[in-house]
């Protein structure tokens, strides 16, 4: 382990051990040795109660359960002006990538988390198909041989920034990404859901040479209505955002995954990384 500012666990490597030289200097001055005990018991006392808080009083996945990561766009600057949590910068993703290998974690695609998940699984999604996933996300991928799950809707010529058919075809055929569906907010609130979501499929199979059967839900969507949309027309999971990692089985179509904004260092991410489980359901303010 490096001792720097470059990971999320050294920070709080860094941490606890300034809380060591302040607790050693506070029992080291020179005021009575009363003041001095009394200070350092109710220090000690507040560090317990904030480490049970943190790490042990909310729920936790059980380790055999596929933990889902959710991303919009990979870029330096967000992308999308009323939502830049959504958008998470090249060096954070790297960052992130890196401590989840080095924690002993396995990152696998959709399917393959779901067909059969490792002790240690993490399937890291990205939705909207942004032009960014084929520039900055799967140079990242390549380069640290690491797997993840875009998931996008059918083509639009007019739309510059939606990735190309050899974009998408290139990024499947190096067994890096898998593909499955989603729609626009525009689709998703349409009187012509129904239609979108199974022209969406048969575009996707068209390029693909498969039929997907991952679908995200769009934000802002009715999700019974979207349900019923994607279960007619053949899909088999169904992804949203949720707090708590659950086994897929229990609920193929309500498939929680957890939003990581962007440029931030996420408390859950580090108890991701060192202890083995994924912190679930936690209320905890994320700072920069």
């Amino acid at each position: 382990m490096t001792w720097g500012f470059s990971s999320y666990e050294t920070r709080f490597r860094w941490a606890a051990a300034v809380w060591v030289v302040l607790m050693t200097i506070w029992c080291m001055s020179p005021l009575p040795w009363q003041v001095r005990l009394t200070g350092a018991a109710i220090w000690l006392g507040i560090t317990v109660l904030i480490s049970l808080w943190v790490a042990w009083w909310r729920p936790r996945s059980e380790r055999d359960v596929p933990i889902f990561l959710c991303f919009n766009h990979v870029a330096e600057q967000p992308v999308e002006a009323a939502h830049p949590e959504q958008t998470i910068s090249p060096r954070a993703l790297e960052t992130l990538i890196r401590n989840l290998k080095a924690a002993g974690y396995r990152l696998q695609t959709a399917s393959e988390a779901i067909a059969a998940p490792d002790r240690k699984s993490v399937v890291m999604t990205f939705d909207g198909g942004a032009r960014n996933a084929f520039f900055e996300l799967f140079p990242i991928l390549r380069r640290l041989n690491a797997k993840a799950t875009c998931l996008i809707p059918a083509h639009d010529p007019l739309d510059a920034d939606q990735l190309r058919v050899l974009e998408i075809q290139e990024m499947m055929r190096s067994g890096l990404v898998e593909f499955g569906a989603t729609l626009t907010a525009d689709q998703a609130a349409s009187a012509t859901l129904k239609d979108d979501v199974v022209r969406t499929r048969r575009w996707m199979t068209g390029v693909l040479g498969r039929q997907p059967e991952t679908f995200s839900l769009p934000d802002g969507a009715e999700v019974q209505t979207v349900r019923e949309a994607i279960v007619a027309a053949g899909y088999r999971y169904l992804f949203t955002k949720g707090k708590y990692m659950r086994p897929v089985a229990e609920n193929p179509l309500d498939i929680h995954r957890r939003m990581i904004p962007g440029n931030r260092r996420p408390l859950q991410i580090y108890l991701l990384a060192t202890r083995g489980r994924y912190r679930v359901g936690s209320s905890l303010k994320q700072s920069r």
